[in-house]
């Protein structure tokens, strides 16, 4: 049977797939009816009463959607490519980020001439660097240890893309970086710097015109009209949180437990505390010029305005948008003062309209759903700490009171209740004291440990009896002083391998060895809570104390957790001499041991502070360090007990060991030695020629 002809090659195939092509746009529109997307009008209805924000899951696809088809404003198709780095950039730049990782450096010196070589070499590779997913670590260890003259010329050649790097997965980590590091210099004028390069042959690059305050204002006339997108922008919601408390000079400190500046998530790269050329950039506030003020409030105003009241409300639980609403809420009432919560357009009144909290109204149902929302609590937890006094009162009395017992057994909402706690007076917090006294079984059951620990605390602070609370703490334990710290501490891997090592039974059933790292941190942050609160509830800490064996007194001090309460047991102001002069020897057989150990280390630290009135077990304590002075030499955490114990000056001028063990003072309050009995002598002598010496020449002078 004949083949049927057919055409070969490119040319055919191009011809053929231009005709199928010419056939599908002649065919009549009505042929194959496509399905619209429905608008956001369509999807918005009436009365609605959740409208679903775009969650991480939907990716980028829905964003750069959204972004094209004109929801961005200037920017329009794909994010710009600034193009890869050659393989020999790629290495240097692997092997630059080495060297400023193990910040080897002979002086400070040293390390400005290699950072200025690393800027030298990165010349007009800025974009791709941060841009990249290796070298924008390089890039953020670079800003973060330059100067503020470096950092301006960095922040120069950003000025033009950052619509575009905010939103960028590597990029955005450098923007964030650093705005940080440029806030320090906002209140320096743009003057031109001149740098001494006489040890390095380069041209002197050209400072920039602009100031880093003029800077900071030309990155928010970038951003502007996209706020609203940005806002849940999964890479730039980051970076906008630090440029906003950058124009209000707050502290920018990413890595405080609670900030909101990045996530918990945040790779924390390694950059050692104080390694920055600025030191502490990031813990204080700081002057800030008036100009910024005015795009502070401007900002905060365009990035609310677009949204209804429904659409502000869902970004209260939605990941991206609740922490820069938690910035925005904390910004409206602190920075711009707790008077802009009555001012109707403020976000605060927008999400809280209704001032009496009336039950079943539209505010108290916004706020219970926020109280049992992981995410949405946060932000109730900011509202709750800057909100205007009168508007906190009626949330308490109105909302939180009859409720807070339920509200302090949930895990989620009892975080809440301790931001409550912390701003309750005298009476008010007596009151809860006594409605949350019968929960406090339930709740260290259960492991939520932090509602008594912050009770403690406010009790001590506004001076309110405590002793209903021992009894409450007492109940909830063993009655055994030495099992119920093991209960509080969690330790029982310790009591069951003592058991094993004297071969004994385990008769107490499982211990609670499987605790987790967190639950024994709680326990230890509760016990050292407890310490500080004088009368019956640190007696309860006291009595486990003294019931414990040296043995056991040994394990918890090598534990790095649970030793910080024997280092509170020694050092706090309830730590009464009748105590100290029970505790402190049963340490002595074990007292190198311990020196040698990190976590023990600190405890023989605290001793010697301990036994500044009980001078004889302060001495055989230095005996025993004395014994082991090579042991101690060797190791690194034994020289530094050596150290603080003054064991050198114990070996060779016992005397003066001794009043510095007592803590006598002999000197002259300059801090120097005291002189010696010889030199003293020779002082002495010295002052009585020289007034020999002046005798004559007096007299002469009379006459």
């Amino acid at each position: 049977m004949p083949r049927e002809q057919q055409k070969r090659g490119r040319r055919a195939a191009d011809k053929a797939e231009k005709e199928s092509k010419r056939k599908r746009e002649e065919a009549p529109e009505d042929a194959a009816p496509k399905r619209m997307k429905p608008s956001t009008d369509d999807e918005i209805t009436e009365g609605a009463d959740y409208i679903p924000l775009d969650e991480s899951g939907a990716g980028e696809e829905n964003y750069n959607e959204d972004f094209n088809n004109g929801a961005q404003g200037d920017m329009q198709g794909d994010m710009p490519f600034y193009g890869l780095l050659d393989p020999e950039e790629q290495e240097y730049f692997s092997r630059a980020n080495e060297v400023l990782e193990t910040t080897q450096f002979q002086d400070m010196e040293e390390r400005r001439i290699f950072i200025e070589s690393v800027y030298k070499e990165a010349d007009g590779k800025e974009l791709k660097i941060a841009c990249s997913q290796s070298c924008s670590r390089l890039m953020e260890k670079l800003i973060s240890m330059s100067d503020i003259r470096q950092v301006r010329r960095l922040f120069n050649k950003f000025l033009g893309h950052f619509l575009h790097l905010v939103q960028h997965r590597f990029a955005s980590h450098c923007c964030e970086t650093l705005f940080v590091n440029a806030a320090p210099g906002v209140s320096q004028k743009g003057s031109k710097s001149t740098v001494n390069t006489d040890d390095m042959d380069v041209e002197e690059e050209a400072e920039p015109e602009l100031s880093l305050a003029e800077m900071f204002i030309k990155v928010v006339e970038e951003l502007e009209g996209n706020w609203g997108y940005l806002l849940t922008e999964r890479f730039a919601s980051h970076t906008i949180r630090v440029l906003l408390l950058v124009l209000a000079g707050e502290p920018v400190d990413a890595a405080s437990n609670d900030s909101v500046v990045a996530s918990r998530k945040k790779e924390r790269l390694g950059i050692a505390q104080g390694e920055t050329q600025e030191g502490d950039v990031a813990a204080h506030k700081r002057a800030v010029p008036e100009a910024f003020e005015g795009t502070l409030k401007k900002v905060m105003k365009d990035m609310v305005a677009g949204l209804d009241d429904t659409y502000l409300r869902a970004l209260a639980t939605h990941p991206l948008g609740n922490p820069v609403l938690q910035v925005l809420v904390s910004l409206e009432l602190s920075h711009f003062g707790k008077a802009t919560a009555k001012d109707p357009k403020s976000i605060t009144k927008r999400l809280i309209p209704d001032e009496n909290f009336e039950e079943g109204s539209e505010t108290t149902t916004f706020l219970r759903g926020l109280l049992y929302d992981p995410v949405g609590s946060r932000l109730l937890e900011t509202i709750v700490r800057c909100m205007p006094g009168k508007l906190f009162k009626g949330l308490y009395k109105n909302f939180i009171r009859e409720n807070i017992t339920s509200f302090a057994r949930n895990i989620t909402a009892g975080y809440v209740v301790l931001r409550v706690l912390e701003r309750l007076g005298k009476d008010d917090l007596q009151q809860a004291l006594q409605l949350l006294l019968p929960q406090i079984p339930n709740l260290l059951e259960r492991s939520r440990l932090v509602v008594p620990k912050v009770l403690i605390e406010r009790c001590v602070v506004r001076g309110v009896d405590t002793s209903p609370l021992a009894g409450a703490l007492g109940d909830a334990y063993d009655q055994d002083p030495a099992r119920r710290l093991e209960q509080l501490l969690r330790l029982g891997n310790a009591t069951q391998e003592t058991a094993e090592d004297a071969g004994e039974p385990d008769d107490a059933g499982p211990a609670p060895s499987q605790a987790s790292s967190a639950e024994r941190l709680h326990g230890s942050l509760l016990a050292q809570t407890m310490l500080t609160a004088s009368g019956p509830v640190s007696g309860l800490i006291y009595a486990s104390l003294l019931a414990q064996s040296p043995e056991s007194l040994v394990k918890i001090a090598k534990d790095p957790t649970a030793s910080r309460v024997l280092q509170h047991a020694l050092t706090l102001p309830t730590s009464t001499p009748q105590f100290r002069r029970q505790f402190a020897p049963r340490f002595t057989s074990s007292l190198h041991e311990l020196a040698l150990d990190t976590s023990g280390s600190h405890v023989v630290d605290a001793l010697w502070p301990a036994t500044k009135d009980i001078f004889f077990i302060k001495e055989r304590m230095a005996q025993e360090l004395a014994r082991h002075e090579f042991e101690l030499r060797d190791s690194f955490v034994g020289r530094a007990v050596w150290r603080n114990w003054a064991m050198d000056l114990y070996k060779r001028r016992r005397g003066e060991w001794t009043a510095k063990a007592k803590g006598i003072d002999h000197s002259n309050g300059t801090g120097e030695r005291p002189k010696s009995r010889i030199e003293l002598a020779r002082a002495k002598f010295a002052a009585k020629e020289n007034e020999k010496n002046k005798g004559p020449a007096t007299g002469a002078n009379q006459v």
